[in-house]
């Protein structure tokens, strides 16, 4: 059964109602449901990425042992991907015996709210590579605990995923001391078949519908570092006639991007799943990217989750995620870093992931993803009747996960679909007055509003009296106009115009006194472009019309970031001119819109053709009347609407990081 069958299944049990409606829990559930069950009005629908359908698209959050195990984080994160028909991977590296009633928990919850869970588990931990292939009771041992958890996963989840390994070999002992070095690459190689093979036939005695797949460090999979060893697993795999179902892979660009630039990390990406499609004759692919912060300190920008989307489904992904780091890092590296939490964030403790130190990022992320998936392209300003909504919760002293929400099916269930403040506390920057907005995002209108109405219900934690409730807001849930949660409640404007549906409450938020909403949904007088760029709605409406032609891609065009020798001294386009391999062009013909501030210029959408290429590398060349005005040029890669910087801010970036830029830009002329 696949998992769109797994999640229409419903079984009779009894369950007791939490949530103060008769017959309904808080979670959504009808009394007569099962756990297994799943939520009883999942809706699914097709997608599609460059023009490849996908019946199934296998979709998912990663949730390490601090995610799964903290009981409001795992609530929080499984109501999401319960929304958004994501699976959960539910990472135990070296899950075993001990582990089954912590892991029975988690299945329990996630059956509460209709995901699909994954298991990653069968990591050497206990014994080292060469034991388990020479120590006939320690492999006895750790294959025993295995079978144990994979039964007990398949009580919940027949049908499910296991993920054998983690990173091998950098994850697990593959040789004796743990060390990742050229010797347990060697041992990957010649003992990973053995292992593999005695681990899946494990899991298939005792779990014989689940699939079971692989996961390898990512360095042994892309062209530009050692994807024979992939091959070489593989090849020993094909022999025992134990391919994997699938190939779980992940890849942080930020480890590329930070010394090399986006363009050779796309061509890792793109390796990364063909090559692993390849080597086991066209398997499945996941893709796990990044979205947090990596220990250099390197945090991406939203043109790079777009960069990761783009090529890693184009290359045949059959399902994307986005790791969740477990501890804060301080952002110090990355090219227009997306930084929704600028100043001091709660650094650790058991609620702390980029989930609720970073929550924006993460929620773009999947924000993207789902764009992607529903194949929007440029869209249209005001999106359309159908299109999903962001919730925004406006009032004042929200704290931590303290207020739960809940909005009513069309079923008539109300359906948990999270606890709000969902920043952990830290000083972000929610607006000059101490107006706060939590928002939940991509909320599906036939889900939630079927009768062009949404009802939501908050109900507050004992002890957590002192907040406010102002209004209710359904938005337009359009990616090219995220705002951040600081961002919303900075926002200065009468927001009701821009809203399908809004509703002002003015309630202080009790416990023990539920508060209820209602929004009747209409169409917006005015569109999310209008709020999120005002001043740039020309510049967007252009790159708009660019984006919606047949066969556009990104990859085509380019960006040029112009910096003027002299304030005030921006010069007049038609007085500068490329040289490439299109021969000469005039900038404003060239360039499909401009942004323009007093110290300089980005002149969007340009044909790569428009570079020149004359030692195979691209290369940019100015000309003109005005060549002696430009201190600088950068050509960098298409932003495009999504990921949409005005003229103002790409100067504030190459004030802020100039090498950062270079590495970035496809070409430079200049400092």
């Amino acid at each position: 059964m696949d998992r769109r069958g797994f999640l229409g299944t419903t079984a009779a049990a009894g369950a007791l109602s939490l949530s103060g409606c008769a017959g309904v829990t808080e979670l959504g559930r009808r009394p007569d449901a099962t756990l297994g069950g799943g939520a009883p009005d999942r809706t699914t629908t097709g997608s599609s990425f460059n023009g490849e359908a996908t019946a199934d698209p296998r979709d998912f959050v990663w949730a390490e042992q601090a995610l799964w195990r903290d009981e409001r984080v795992r609530e929080n994160l499984f109501a999401f991907a319960g929304r958004h028909d994501l699976a959960v991977v539910i990472a135990k590296a070296d899950a075993g015996i001990d582990d089954v009633p912590a892991l029975e928990a988690a299945f329990a919850v996630a059956e509460r709210h209709g995901v699909e869970a994954w298991i990653n588990v069968g990591v050497l931990k206990s014994l080292d590579a060469t034991a388990f292939v020479a120590d006939g009771e320690a492999r006895r041992r750790h294959l025993d605990g295995l079978a144990t958890v994979a039964a007990s996963y398949a009580e919940s989840f027949p049908n499910g995923r296991v993920i054998l390994w983690q990173e091998a070999p950098v994850g697990g002992r593959w040789v004796e001391s743990g060390a990742w070095n050229d010797q347990a690459v060697s041992n990957l190689e010649r003992l990973g078949p053995r292992i593999f093979t005695d681990q899946r036939e494990q899991v298939a005695e005792v779990a014989p519908d689940v699939d079971v797949g692989v996961f390898v460090h990512f360095p042994y999979l892309v062209d530009s570092k050692q994807p024979k060893t992939f091959v070489e697993l593989t090849d020993g795999l094909r022999a025992r006639d134990a391919l994997p179902a699938f190939t779980f892979t992940d890849f942080y660009r930020g480890w590329y991007a930070k010394d090399v630039g986006p363009e050779p990390a796309n061509r890792a990406v793109e390796s990364l799943v063909s090559n692993a499609r390849t080597a086991t004759d066209g398997r499945p692919v996941t893709f796990l990217g990044q979205a947090h912060t990596i220990d250099p300190r390197y945090t991406p920008s939203k043109q790079d989750v777009w960069m990761d989307l783009r090529v890693a489904l184009g290359a045949g992904a059959e399902g994307v995620g986005w790791y969740a780091r477990t501890a804060y890092t301080p952002t110090e590296r990355g090219f227009d870093p997306f930084l929704p939490n600028r100043g001091p964030a709660a650094r650790d403790g058991p609620h702390a992931s980029t989930l609720t130190f970073a929550r924006d990022r993460y929620q773009y992320a999947y924000a993207a993803l789902r764009s992607k998936r529903r194949g929007e392209g440029a869209g249209s300003e005001n999106g359309s009747k159908g299109d999903p909504i962001d919730l925004w919760l406006v009032g004042r002293d929200f704290s931590f996960y303290d207020h739960r929400l809940s909005a009513r099916t069309r079923d008539g269930e109300w359906t948990f679909l999270g606890d709000f403040d969902g920043y952990l506390d830290g000083n972000y920057p929610y607006g000059r007055d101490g107006r706060t907005v939590s928002i939940f995002r991509g909320l599906p209108r036939e889900r939630f509003a079927p009768d062009g109405r949404l009802e939501c219900r908050v109900k507050t934690r004992p002890r957590s009296d002192g907040a406010r409730l102002s209004a209710a807001l359904a938005m337009p849930a359009t990616v090219a106009c995220f705002l951040t949660e600081g961002a919303a409640a900075a926002v200065d404007r009468d927001l009701e115009r821009f809203s399908a549906g809004h509703a002002t409450v003015d309630e202080p938020l009790t416990a023990g006194d539920p508060t209820t909403v209602a929004l009747d949904l209409a169409t917006p007088d005015r569109s999310m472009e209008v709020l999120a760029f005002p001043d740039h709605r020309t510049q967007r409406k252009r790159l708009r019309r660019l984006e919606s032609r047949s066969g556009f891609a990104p990859r085509e065009v380019f960006d040029l970031w112009v910096r003027t020798a002299e304030a005030n001294g921006v010069p007049d386009p038609s007085a500068l001119s490329l040289v490439g391999d299109s021969g000469t062009r005039g900038l404003g013909g060239a360039s499909t819109t401009v942004s323009t501030v007093p110290d300089g210029s980005v002149f969007y959408g340009l044909p790569r053709d428009a570079l020149g290429h004359e030692d195979g590398s691209p290369s940019l060349e100015l000309a003109g009347d005005a060549r002696d005005r430009v201190s600088s040029a950068y050509a960098m890669p298409y932003a495009g609407l999504v990921a949409f910087r005005p003229a103002g801010r790409a100067m504030r970036v190459l004030d802020t990081d100039p090498e950062a830029a270079r590495t970035y830009a496809i070409a430079v002329v200049g400092e």
